[in-house]
């Protein structure tokens, strides 16, 4: 397998999809859904959680399924690998509403997480230790140590769905999206008030009129720390800077919604994780149509300020994106819907 160190603009047009996984079928014969998707620190491994209460582990590099874990009695959503080998985090979605640490080799519980009241609606794992945050539809946020079943601090904010670590890990921004801001709080102050508040009110009559404070479907930081990826359900991306909140650029060609109740489900719609994603590099987004077509690609140094079309589009061969993930160190990524699919540069297919 290619290296990430193989220019990622060298290789982010030639993506296509290079194997794709049997979904599974209900008893009334409706598939289910994939909901999340993440990959281990080493880009080895991805792990697929899914609506039909199980999550499946994937080895890259071999390109093969190596396991799938029910979770019949918890549900389980948001699946992430911890830095810890073998080890993944993940949110019930029946019972308590509780997190809880699986180790994978052994199939066991290492710990549970019990604080939010109702549904989880994001994980976001520090990218420097073991610290994580849970964002839940009671309106709490929660900053936790893999290491202890107790918060290290709780903050109850209004419809706070979405948060991200910065790449520093300093820095903590959250999303909430029925008052069009993201608060950015300092992790080592996080009972401390937010250091700043950036409101997208104008950003979104502009933008996205008809769905303003509904909708946000991801928040990510780039690499380098300096843009922030806003995802919406359907008009398109914000891309900020992440010191000033200003617009980088609005990120469109979509044609359709995802089909997915991001972060919280009122619908009865599968969940989801957001269908875009900044590459390795942060100097592209990769992110779904809405449909069955292609994948769309922008490349934000060629951004202005304002609406910014796709630099390409990656053929998909009819397979739908409405959950993408790109690997964190090979030239590599995954989409789901109701099946996962691989992509690869396709000299290496």
């Amino acid at each position: 397998m290619a290296a990430v160190q193989q220019k990622v603009a060298d290789v982010v047009q030639q993506y296509r999809p290079a194997k794709q996984f049997k979904g599974t079928k209900r008893s009334d014969g409706s598939s289910t859904h994939v909901t999340s998707l993440d990959f281990d620190d080493a880009g080895e491994f991805l792990v697929a959680a899914a609506d039909d209460e199980q999550m499946t582990i994937f080895d890259v590099k071999e390109g093969k399924q190596t396991k799938s874990i029910p979770s019949k009695k918890y549900g389980v959503h948001l699946a992430k690998f911890t830095h810890h080998p073998r080890q993944v985090l993940f949110a019930s979605t029946k019972q308590e509403n509780s997190l809880r640490l699986l180790e994978l080799h052994n199939e066991s519980f290492v710990r549970y997480f019990t604080a939010h009241s109702s549904q989880v609606t994001c994980l976001a794992l520090s990218p420097a230790n073991d610290q994580f945050i849970s964002c839940g539809n009671d309106d709490l946020v929660c900053l936790w140590d893999l290491n202890s079943r107790s918060p290290q601090g709780k903050l109850k904010l209004v419809t706070p769905y979405l948060a991200a670590f910065d790449p520093a890990a300093a820095v903590m921004a959250i999303a909430s999206q029925s008052t069009s801001s993201i608060l950015m709080y300092d992790v080592r102050n996080f009972d401390k008030a937010p250091f700043a508040t950036f409101y997208l009110d104008d950003l979104e009559d502009s933008y996205t009129p008809t769905t303003k404070g509904r909708a946000w479907t991801k928040l990510e930081f780039s690499n380098d720390g300096k843009s922030l990826l806003v995802g919406t359900d359907y008009h398109g991306h914000f891309v900020l800077d992440s010191f000033q909140g200003t617009l980088k650029s609005f990120l469109v060609g979509k044609t359709h919604g995802t089909g997915r109740a991001a972060p919280v489900s009122t619908s009865g719609k599968p969940l989801g994780q957001g269908d875009a994603c900044f590459t390795q590099d942060g100097r592209f987004v990769i992110g779904g149509t809405g449909d069955s077509s292609d994948l769309l690609v922008w490349d934000l140094q060629q951004a202005t300020e304002g609406s910014q079309e796709p630099t390409a589009r990656l053929p998909s061969n009819g397979v739908k994106s409405a959950v993408v993930q790109v690997n964190p160190r090979f030239n590599m990524m995954a989409t789901a819907d109701t099946r996962v699919c691989m992509w690869r540069p396709q000299d290496q297919i």
